[in-house]
């Protein structure tokens, strides 16, 4: 009995243990808080600037003001401690809009000063993913970056624009301009279509060549949209497309449908192609 009640107490705390080691405490960001000299001061410039909200002030102190930054996120401005703070420019707040040219046009019209990260006034940054983002500081040198990241942008406007740019991909097919069809697509773009041959941007308009070799059929496309997942800088849409095949006399002479997957990547010149597949269905 003892050594049953010994084994029987070891299984419980192994699975304790075993309980404890999977907990996931999914971790949420819930407020950001700046040492400030005078906090009525510094609230001003953070209505003015960013349009944001007073709340209450739940510690109850003097001297402490909170804001809020929508969705339940919080900033607390602290006028107690009265030790200096070290400012620099890689220590910064970070807020983004989706309407980040007329931001920077409402700075102009408040006299507000602002910069590009290596600190030329009144210029825009364009970071290597095609994201804007401009700096100005608080009234205690604080320094905040403004964006127009992707998280002010919602996912399904994304998805929307993905599949508009995959609405233009065929219409530039159809009307065999190769020109625009050409910029949808990264220079380091790698494909693998349905021909089993994977290629590269340089001989991506190649298949619409030999699409149009035979003047006695007439080329046209449906399209079925299946869906669109956003990554941040990252997009994949799916879909299925029929090729149909008509005469003069608009007679459909035959029909082929594919899979495809593109990889769509933002950059500074906008959305475009990295990668896909193409399979018949």
């Amino acid at each position: 009995m003892i050594k049953i009640t010994a084994i029987l107490l070891c299984l419980a705390y192994t699975s304790m243990l075993n309980a404890q080691d999977s907990t996931h405490f999914n971790f949420a960001f819930n407020h950001m808080a700046l040492s400030v000299k005078d906090v009525d001061r510094s609230v001003e410039f953070y209505k003015k600037v960013f349009q944001f909200a007073s709340i209450t002030n739940r510690t109850q102190l003097d001297g402490i003001r909170w804001l809020s930054l929508s969705e339940g996120k919080e900033l607390h401005l602290i006028s107690r401690v009265k030790e200096p703070v070290t400012i620099n420019k890689a220590v910064h707040l970070a807020f983004a809009t989706g309407n980040i040219d007329a931001f920077v046009k409402h700075l102009d019209e408040i006299k507000i000063d602002f910069s590009d990260w290596p600190g030329t006034p009144h210029a825009v940054n364009v970071r290597a993913d095609g994201i804007k983002q401009i700096y100005l500081q608080d009234p205690d040198g604080y320094w905040i970056e403004v964006n127009n990241g992707y998280a002010a942008t919602p996912a399904q406007q994304i998805q929307n624009d993905i599949w508009q740019l995959e609405e233009n991909y065929w219409s530039y097919v159809k009307s065999r301009d190769l020109k625009s069809y050409l910029n949808l697509w990264d220079e380091k773009f790698r494909g693998y279509p349905s021909n089993n041959i994977i290629t590269g941007k340089d001989h991506i308009s190649d298949w619409i060549v030999d699409l149009y070799k035979n003047n006695n059929r007439k080329f046209n496309y449906e399209l079925t949209r299946k869906a669109e997942n956003v990554f941040g800088d990252i997009a994949i849409a799916l879909y299925d497309v029929t090729h149909i095949w008509s005469n003069d006399k608009n007679e459909v002479l035959e029909k082929n449908t594919y899979k495809i997957t593109h990889t769509w990547k933002k950059t500074e010149k906008g959305w475009v192609i990295i990668g896909g597949m193409g399979a018949k269905k």
